[in-house]
């Protein structure tokens, strides 16, 4: 088939490779495209080589903010001394039973004999009886030379049940509903140190305190002042622990003292003297003076006692629950015994196991 020229029209053979006529060129191959640039081999490589180390930069820098945070001591807060306060109680039983459970009478027995005019220790047992713990009391005559008239309550099939040993408890454990203190931490000596109040919620809570309807009134004759305590507390190892240490409890009682603008010797030993009860560093609960029902006062010290009439003698106290034993070998060596009050404002003075004299604690 003939072909023409595109330049002039003239004919030309398939295989010319230019026109006769005008001389352009025919059947030409079309150009190949130019190739692209090749890219510099180790461009990619630097790319990837910045990426790995922006990657290997910002993990040491996060892994760095997560050790400055792990290293750093912890901060006194609501939660952190929550969490020494529960962590305490958690660990050491001794000082839940304190808080729970009630030690005042000998409620493993089954019946407790109480006197006429022994009206606290009857108001508590009455409430117990509300409670469905005891049954209502019988009115008995003591018997011998010297009758008294005497209430019998009988240990009831919940009661049972309901006793630790020999502790009426409330409650198994609690912890922490609220807390202050964490803002008057002191530092005293190097030692950061505060004085934290809390206030306590029952967990696991005793069936029979749920259904009394005395339960407001019980809590209220809990040994912890209606679950409210007052702990040391010092920075240890980085962490806020509640601390049993002599010195601590010194230096958190000075910081407490401190806060309050009353930062003198005299007053960080009455401090100690009060966190010593707190931890049973000696002294016995007597200690103070007692008014009889006839107006005399009796005063307890931790050694000795001083009668009515102003004598002093030496003494030796012991306590198991709520009685306390006193031997004086001045008086006879024969031990008398003071039953004390759930409240331990009120007691009952007792000689050869016969009820003598009520006894009211006389606050200064």
């Amino acid at each position: 088939m003939a072909q023409f020229c595109k330049q002039c029209g003239t004919a030309h053979a398939p295989d010319a490779r230019f026109c006769d006529e005008c001389g352009k060129a025919v059947n030409a191959a079309s150009a190949p495209a130019p190739a692209a640039p090749a890219k510099p081999a180790g461009a990619g490589v630097q790319r990837r080589h910045v990426m790995i180390a922006g990657g290997v930069l910002a993990v040491v820098i996060v892994a760095g903010g997560a050790l400055a945070w792990l290293l750093a001591p912890e901060a006194a807060s609501a939660s952190s001394f929550s969490r020494a306060i529960d962590a305490h109680l958690a660990a050491d039983e001794a000082a839940r039973d304190k808080l729970l459970c009630f030690t005042n009478l000998p409620y493993q027995k089954e019946e407790i004999r109480v006197a006429s005019y022994d009206s606290s220790t009857r108001q508590w047992l009455d409430i117990l009886v509300r409670g469905g713990l005891y049954n209502a009391p019988v009115e008995q005559s003591s018997g011998g030379w010297i009758a008294q008239s005497q209430f019998v309550y009988a240990l009831a099939a919940p009661g049972k049940a309901a006793l630790r040993g020999d502790k009426l408890c409330v409650a198994k454990g609690v912890k922490v509903a609220s807390v202050n203190g964490y803002e008057q931490v002191r530092d005293m000596g190097g030692q950061q140190v505060a004085m934290a109040t809390a206030t306590l919620a029952l967990t696991d809570e005793a069936a029979w305190l749920a259904k009394s309807p005395d339960r407001a009134l019980i809590l209220q004759r809990l040994p912890g002042d209606d679950l409210e305590v007052q702990l040391p507390l010092a920075l240890v190892d980085k962490q806020w622990q509640v601390t049993t240490d002599r010195a601590q409890m010194h230096q958190a009682a000075m910081a407490m003292a401190g806060a309050a603008r009353h930062a003198s010797d005299a007053q960080g030993a009455g401090m100690l003297d009060k966190l010593k009860s707190l931890f049973s560093f000696g002294g016995h609960p007597l200690v103070g003076k007692w008014k009889t029902s006839a107006g005399e006062v009796l005063e307890f010290k931790r050694d000795s006692m001083i009668d009515e009439h102003g004598k002093a003698s030496k003494a030796t106290f012991s306590a198991e629950g709520s009685i306390v034993t006193i031997i004086s070998a001045e008086r006879g060596g024969m031990p008398m015994q003071v039953s004390l009050s759930n409240s331990n404002n009120t007691a009952t003075l007792m000689l050869g196991g016969m009820p003598i004299a009520v006894l009211q604690r006389v606050r200064d």
